[in-house]
């Protein structure tokens, strides 16, 4: 089995890489790194983060870049279904990879396409219109990764907190924001037609991804109407039925620039959700 020592821009060592490597263009020591169960990395708000922060879901780009990285060769390409705002595409760019996204609300591809122009990055192919109708119309590419973020059930209808705040020897205030923000386009009847939905989207995609490739998604888990719906399983669940795909990893992706907040204190235990899935999946026959 041949290996040869490769280097980063700095002429560091990055460790030995086998060229039996299926998977990426990791190393044997970047390779342990990657397959750890928890990602503690801490993103920078960049490349226009205040803009497309205006989308309450994106993710931060070099975290879609080291996915991507991880689960993708050099010059393959990638799939995104829900692109909202670009940022695996952007991430796709940033690890040397085409990327193909679609996105149904035609303002988030605007603004992905303003990110690249002031990044000076070439964008990536941006379809726009409903996922379940488009895919069908890729029929016969083949796309190495599938790499996305889900649309929320019904996070674009949840209420912000109620009730009030105060710090100790002041009057109360209006309670301030919330962790259920406005995630996306959701507004399914409920969350049994949201997993049934997201079910048959992702398996037009992953009809479209080669033998052994991976389909990743992040997930997100959600205290609402007072109880806590745990998201990620059921996702899990509707892909497992997916045919050909085999459930390999959960992923726990701690996001350090979620700021906590004061839920049900002295009434209610409410946890502040600091944390996503990143579900893997692989393409088998």
């Amino acid at each position: 089995m041949a290996k040869r020592e490769l280097y980063d821009a700095e002429g560091n060592s990055r460790g030995w890489y086998s060229e039996a490597n299926r998977v990426n263009d990791l190393t044997g020591r970047e390779w342990v790194f990657w397959s750890r169960s928890v990602i503690t990395r801490p993103y920078p708000p960049n490349l226009q983060h205040a803009l497309r922060n205006r989308h309450g879901g994106q993710k931060p780009p070099e975290l879609c870049a080291d996915l991507v990285r991880a689960f993708s060769k050099q010059g393959q390409s990638v799939l995104d279904p829900f692109m909202g705002v670009g940022g695996v595409l952007l991430g796709a760019s940033l690890a040397g990879r085409a990327a193909t996204g679609i996105e149904i609300n035609p303002e988030w591809i605007r603004i992905y396409r303003e990110v690249c122009r002031l990044e000076g990055i070439a964008e990536q192919e941006a379809i726009t219109g409903d996922s379940a109708m488009v895919l069908p119309t890729l029929s016969g590419r083949v796309f190495d990764l599938v790499l996305t973020d889900v649309p929320y059930w019904k996070m674009d209808r949840a209420p912000r907190s109620r009730g009030a705040w105060k710090r100790v020897g002041e009057p109360s205030r209006p309670a301030r924001g919330s962790h259920l923000a406005d995630f996306g386009t959701g507004g399914y009847a409920d969350k049994g037609e949201w997993l049934a939905r997201m079910g048959e989207i992702f398996a037009r995609a992953a009809a479209l991804l080669k033998p052994d490739g991976y389909l990743v998604t992040f997930i997100g888990d959600m205290y609402r109407d007072n109880e806590y719906h745990c998201l990620s399983a059921e996702l899990a669940g509707a892909l497992q039925r997916v045919p050909g795909l085999v459930w390999k990893a959960n992923l726990v992706w701690y996001d350090v620039s979620k700021k906590l907040h004061l839920y049900g204190y002295q009434y209610s235990y409410i946890p502040s959700l600091i944390h996503q899935n990143i579900l893997v999946f692989r393409r088998e026959a």
